[in-house]
């Protein structure tokens, strides 16, 4: 048999280098802040620095766990994802079970219904009303509780649903199987694709959300990640115009407080960096069945 050579054309030359140019878009950013975080607040203050350390130290990263509560605001971070992702699974597989197997009269209308709150924004002030009637301000549960009702999780999972044959559902119903056991015993397990993908898109969007920690959390110790980097945004910000204000000693604090802030900045990014080269399959995945299924 005849081996198919790999013609290198101008046009294939040309995607590869177009590739590797929004690659490096992609990756700069995250290196300068590595490169940035190691450096010392000299190197920083002086705007030197690229893609490499200058003056390398450690130090931006001891004052991080030292100022911060890092440490307690990672194991706020880790827990809300987990029980995010725990929480809408269990919730988002029970709904979209309810609304495309079992022949409920009305199902549709109650999928409209479930599906409609996705196309309303919800108001600041009657969100924080309710919440503050729920008792979930200053909670840990205002983390996990509102996250696990994504009307679009539900509708991607219905959709799934949806395509596995009636015919399996119909011979476990013969051999005496109920809803619930033919859930745990069929449907799951031949949805694991679509249930790694939410999985996936909710453990990133919970890890990375930061606002409903700065509207409902007052509490240091209950503080994510997220909402400890905007803080120090903030007080960057201020630094910047002090410095304006003041003289080279200002100066000098303002490239200590921005190498302090990309150490954080790494800090907050570096595990879903890790995590995404094992996992990056199920991201594609969730843009093919949102594609093919919608």
């Amino acid at each position: 048999m005849e081996k198919v050579k790999n013609k290198w054309t101008a046009g294939r030359i040309i995607l590869y280098l177009v590739i590797l140019l929004i690659t490096f878009l992609i990756i700069y950013p995250f290196l300068y802040c590595v490169a940035y975080s190691l450096s010392s607040s000299q190197a920083v203050m002086t705007k030197n620095v690229t893609f490499y350390p200058i003056g390398f130290t450690l130090e931006n990263y001891k004052r991080v766990f030292k100022q911060n509560h890092l440490a307690s605001s990672f194991l706020i971070s880790v827990l809300r994802t987990f029980g995010g992702i725990v929480g809408t699974l269990l919730v988002t597989g029970l709904a979209a079970y309810a609304v495309s197997k079992p022949r409920l009269p009305g199902r549709r209308w109650i999928s409209l219904v479930l599906i409609i709150p996705m196309y309303i924004s919800g108001g600041l002030i009657p969100s924080y009303v309710l919440m503050y009637h729920l008792h979930l301000v200053n909670n840990f549960m205002i983390f996990v509780l509102p996250n696990m009702f994504w009307a679009f999780n539900m509708l991607l999972m219905r959709t799934y649903f949806e395509g596995i044959p009636d015919s399996l559902i119909e011979s476990a119903k013969l051999d005496g199987a109920g809803e619930i056991k033919i859930l745990i015993k069929i449907i799951l397990p031949l949805s694991m694709p679509i249930i790694a993908v939410i999985a996936m898109y909710s453990g990133v969007w919970q890890w990375n959300a930061w606002f409903d920690s700065m509207l409902y959390i007052t509490s240091p110790k209950l503080k994510p990640l997220q909402a400890i980097l905007q803080e120090m945004i903030k007080a960057s910000s201020t630094s910047m115009m002090q410095m304006s204000q003041s003289g080279g000693q200002a100066a000098q604090s303002q490239g200590s407080t921005e190498a302090i802030r990309m150490a954080t900045l790494v800090f907050t990014t570096l595990p879903i960096v890790c995590i995404y080269p094992f996992f990056q399959k199920y991201f594609v995945q969730g843009i093919m069945i949102g594609a093919v299924k919608a």
